[in-house]
C-alpha cells in the first residue's frame, strides 16, 4: 500500500469516527443560515468528481460547468430560482434577441458596459473572436480541439456576422429551435465567453489555467486533486453575489464526501450517496427531492465488440436488467427508472415510453436465437468509481441470463480517457448526461452511436426520424417529433437508459438560498452562508 493511500484511509477513518459522534447533531459549526440573505463568507462545495478544465470550449462534465458558469457568462441564461418547471430563458450578456420565422437566424443585442475581469471590453468583436476560435480554420487562433467539442451546438452554423459594435447574428443551415436553450445548458460545448486578450496571452492550452470571463466570480487558483477557489468579482456588471468566496473540493469517495458535510468541512455536496440520505436528513441537513431534473444515467454499447453487433444481444442486455429494482434497492428509492433516452425534465419527456420491459426469460431466448450458450457472451463493463455499484448490479443481472461481464471502474478523468479508447473486449460503458432541450436525442445519438460507428447497426427509420425532428421549425410539433425519434431509436437497441436521480445534493443548515432547479447545474449568485 502506498503512503498516500494509507494517509487517505487514515483521514477517512478519522472523519468517519467524528461523524459517528456528530450523527444526528447537524453541522459541526452549529450556525444556521436563517431566512435573511447575508453578504460575505465562504461556501465550500464537495464535488463527486475531479473537474476537467476551465476552458469553455474544451471543458466537459457537469461538475466542471458548475464551476465554469460562475466565471464565463453566456448570451442568454436560464432562471434557476425555482425548483420546478422548465427554466425560463432570460437575458445575460445579450439584452434582447430576435429569431427568424424558420428558426435559422438568431440576432442578439449585446449588453453594453460589460468588461472581462482583465479590464478588456465585452463587445461584438469579442464575441466574433470566441466564435471564430471554433468555426474558422483560417483564423489565427483557431483551435481544432475546441472545434470538435463545440460542433455539438455549432456544427451546423452557416455564418456569423457582426452587424455593429453590439449586435451579432448567427445563421444556421437548418432550423435550430433549441439554440437558445443550448446556449446556457452545457455540460459539454459551453457557450461562455472568454477574454480574447487572455487567450492571446496564455495560449490555447494556457487559458484553462488562467480563465478570464465576465462572471460574478473570478478564478483565483486550482490545486488539482484538492481544490479550486473563486473570489467575488468586485467589478461585476450585475447584481452583487452574497458570497465573497467559493471553494470547490473534489471528494470522489461517497462516504468521505458525506462525512465532510457532516463535520462542517464542506457546506454542500453533489451526488449524495443513497445510504446517507436518511442520516443526513436526521442530522438537520437538507437533501432536496426533485423528480424533474433533466439528468440520466445510461450505458453505451461498444459496437466494435463482436457480440454487441447483434441486435438480439443488445435487446437481451436491456431486458435482463430490472431498472425499477435498481432504483428501489441500490438507490433506496432516491432514483427513478429510465426507460427512454428522453430523460425526465426534458421538454419532450414521455413518462409512458418504454424501450424494453424487464423480461429475463425473453433475454435468454434472444441469446439462444443469436446462437450463444450461457457464458459464451463475455465483455467488460466500464464505469467511474461512483457508478461502480450500478455496474455491479448490471453484472449480476446479466449473469442471471447467461452473460459473463466483468466490471472495470476508474477515477473520473481516467475513465474519460479509457472510454474514449475502447478495446474490443469492452461491451458497455457509462454515460451521465441529459438535457432540458428536446434535441438531446440528436446529441445523445451522435455521441453514443454515430461517433462510435454504430449507425450501421440501426434502421433508416431512426436516422430519418431524428433528421425530421432536427430540421423542424414549428415549436408546436417539436415534442411529438422528438418522441417519435426516441421511439425509433429505442427499436434499434443501440443505447441503454437506466435511471435518473431524484436526490442529488445535500446542503448544510448554514447555507441559505440554494435551489436545485430543473437543470443539471445551479445558481450560486443568490446563495449565502451563516456568519
Amino acid at each position: 500500500m502506498t503512503s498516500s493511500k494509507r494517509a487517505f484511509l487514515v483521514w477517512t477513518a478519522a472523519i468517519t469516527s467524528v461523524v459517528l459522534l456528530l450523527s444526528g447533531c447537524g453541522s459541526s459549526s452549529g450556525a444556521v443560515a436563517g431566512s435573511q440573505p447575508r453578504d460575505g463568507g465562504t461556501l465550500i462545495v464537495g464535488q463527486y468528481q475531479e473537474v476537467t478544465q476551465f476552458d469553455p470550449n474544451r471543458q466537459y462534465s457537469w461538475e466542471t460547468w458548475r464551476i465554469d458558469r460562475n466565471i464565463y457568462e453566456t448570451l442568454v441564461d436560464e432562471d434557476l430560482s425555482q425548483p420546478t418547471g422548465v427554466p425560463k430563458i432570460i437575458p445575460k450578456l445579450a439584452t434582447s434577441w430576435t429569431v427568424s420565422p424558420d428558426a435559422t437566424t438568431y440576432t442578439f443585442q449585446l449588453r453594453q458596459g460589460v468588461k472581462f475581469t482583465d479590464g478588456t471590453p465585452f463587445d461584438a468583436a469579442a464575441v466574433q473572436f470566441n466564435v471564430r476560435r471554433f468555426t474558422d480554420p483560417a483564423f489565427e487562433y483557431y483551435d481544432k480541439v475546441s472545434a470538435a467539442t463545440m460542433s455539438m451546438v455549432y456544427g451546423d452554423l452557416a455564418s456569423f456576422k457582426v452587424l455593429d459594435n453590439f449586435t451579432v447574428q448567427y445563421t444556421f443551415k437548418h432550423p435550430f429551435l433549441d439554440f437558445l436553450r443550448q446556449i446556457p445548458n452545457s455540460g459539454n460545448a459551453a457557450s461562455g465567453f472568454f477574454s480574447p486578450e487572455a487567450l492571446k496571452k496564455y495560449g490555447q492550452d494556457g487559458l484553462a489555467d488562467h480563465p478570464v470571463g465576465t462572471g460574478p466570480f473570478t478564478f483565483t487558483e486550482r490545486v488539482r486533486g484538492d481544490h479550486t477557489t473563486l473570489d467575488r468579482n468586485p467589478a461585476y456588471w450585475g447584481q452583487r453575489p452574497h458570497l465573497d468566496k467559493v471553494i470547490f473540493k473534489p471528494i470522489g469517495d461517497d462516504q468521505s464526501r458525506g462525512a465532510a458535510l457532516q463535520t462542517g468541512t464542506v457546506d454542500l455536496i453533489s451526488r449524495v450517496a443513497p445510504d446517507s440520505v436518511a442520516t443526513l436528513e436526521k442530522g438537520g441537513f437538507s437533501v432536496p427531492e426533485n423528480k424533474g431534473v433533466p439528468q440520466i444515467i445510461y450505458y453505451n454499447f461498444n459496437f466494435a465488440n463482436k457480440y454487441l453487433q447483434d441486435k438480439r444481444v443488445r435487446q437481451a442486455i436491456i431486458k435482463a436488467v430490472d431498472r425499477k429494482q435498481l432504483a428501489a434497492n441500490i438507490y433506496k428509492g432516491y432514483a427513478e427508472a429510465a426507460t427512454s433516452i428522453l430523460n425526465q425534465g426534458n421538454e419532450a419527456h414521455d413518462p409512458s415510453a418504454v424501450d424494453y420491459p424487464y423480461d429475463p426469460a425473453a433475454a435468454k431466448k434472444l441469446l439462444a436465437e443469436a446462437g450463444y450458450q450461457p457464458g459464451q457472451v463475455k465483455f467488460n463493463i466500464l464505469s467511474d468509481t461512483t457508478g461502480q455499484p450500478t455496474a455491479e448490479y448490471l453484472q449480476q443481472s446479466l449473469k442471471a441470463v447467461g452473460i459473463d461481464a466483468s466490471v472495470q471502474s476508474f477515477e473520473w478523468i481516467t475513465y474519460g480517457t479509457r472510454s474514449a479508447n475502447l478495446k474490443p473486449e469492452d461491451g458497455l460503458y457509462l454515460g451521465e448526461w441529459g438535457y432540458v432541450a428536446a434535441n438531446w436525442v440528436q446529441i445523445a445519438h451522435k455521441y453514443s452511436v454515430v461517433s462510435r460507428s454504430g449507425d450501421s447497426y440501426e434502421s433508416d427509420a431512426t436516422k430519418q426520424a431524428i433528421e425530421a425532428a432536427a430540421n423542424n421549425s414549428d415549436p408546436a410539433r417539436a415534442a411529438q417529433l422528438w418522441q417519435a425519434a426516441a421511439k425509433a431509436w429505442a427499436g434499434d437497441a443501440t443505447v441503454f437508459p437506466l435511471l435518473s436521480f431524484n436526490r442529488y445534493y445535500a446542503v448544510s443548515p448554514r447555507v441559505g438560498g440554494f435551489v436545485w432547479p430543473q437543470q443539471n447545474h445551479y445558481d450560486l449568485s443568490r446563495v449565502w452562508v451563516a456568519n
